[in-house]
């Protein structure tokens, strides 16, 4: 048997604790072409190692793979997904395409995906918007929580969080967005105040950050975190996670700068790389708008 994660947090006011590492999937899809049953056994292996938070979404194309898993151990995960349409129907729409994909009849939470722009939080709080059909969706048991992602700008999240009453936010804390976006200077305290489950990605900067250790401890560590989405190729890779989490401490404040001193000229060469449209830390410049890029723009918004 593989070794077991066994360090969970609360999160949020959901009322469920999950382990501080979830499983993000995006590699079992398009990202890296892996086959299809070796997908299944790496979600198989993590779930037998305590990694029972899923992530995914419908761009991603690994719901098909987290579904053959789900036809039999369902009960075992908290399952999350996104949705990227922006209007009522087209959420609901999507929504329910993604089910049928998971193989299942519920998420535990949907998250409106990738709000980067102001005019895509407009489009999300819109009457006839994506919130809306969420709220639909919860109402009839499709999901049990909604939450909210975002990549280049936490302070539209900082705001998102204050009108509406998210259960969850996703956001890019590793080391190489505290340099440039300061995601915990202006949206954690707002997360922390009310409460919000907060969920890291981007902690490896994309398989940028070498010294994975420190960098896993550093978003961990931040204020009211719950856990950190990490892509997994391969069961040495999940093993290796597993030992990372299960050995966690807080980075002492020398570790953070030496940490800082060793991300920075990949920061600064990434700033280079992005004008060549070449960027690694692709993110730290996404500000499409994906209400417009899904040709899905609810009627009421009003900008």
């Amino acid at each position: 048997m593989p070794a077991k994660l066994n360090v969970t947090r609360p999160f949020g006011s959901t009322g469920v604790e999950v382990p501080i590492i979830g499983y993000g999937t995006a590699p079992l899809g398009k990202e890296k072409n892996i086959p299809r049953a070796e997908g299944v056994r790496c979600l198989h292996h993590a779930i037998d190692s305590g990694i029972t938070y899923l992530d995914t979404s419908p761009d991603y194309g690994s719901e098909p793979v987290v579904g053959e898993v789900m036809r039999t151990r369902r009960n075992e995960v908290f399952l999350a997904t996104k949705v990227n349409r922006r209007s009522k129907e087209g959420a609901l729409a999507e929504l329910k395409e993604s089910l049928q994909k998971l193989q299942t009849d519920h998420v535990d939470l949907i998250q409106v995906h990738a709000v980067n722009a102001w005019a895509d939080l407009e489009q999300a709080l819109a009457p006839d918007g994506v919130v809306a059909g969420l709220e639909q969706a919860r109402d009839e048991g499709l999901v049990r929580f909604i939450g909210i992602t975002g990549h280049a700008r936490p302070e539209i999240l900082g705001h998102a969080i204050y009108q509406y009453a998210f259960d969850t936010v996703l956001v890019a804390l590793g080391i190489g967005d505290r340099l440039v976006s300061g995601p915990e200077n202006f949206l954690l305290p707002r997360a922390n105040e009310r409460n919000i489950g907060v969920i890291a990605m981007k902690v490896y900067g994309h398989g940028a950050y070498e010294n994975r250790e420190p960098c896993l401890r550093y978003s961990l560590g931040l204020p009211g975190v719950s856990l950190a989405i990490v892509g997994l190729d391969n069961t040495q890779q999940i093993d290796e996670i597993v030992q990372l989490a299960n050995n966690y401490k807080p980075l002492a404040d020398e570790e953070k700068d030496q940490l800082v001193q060793e991300i920075r000229p990949i920061v600064e060469k990434d700033a280079k790389e992005s004008k060549e449209g070449k960027s690694q830390l692709f993110w730290l410049h996404d500000t499409a708008v994906m209400g417009w890029q899904e040709e899905d723009e609810p009627v009421l918004v009003d900008y």
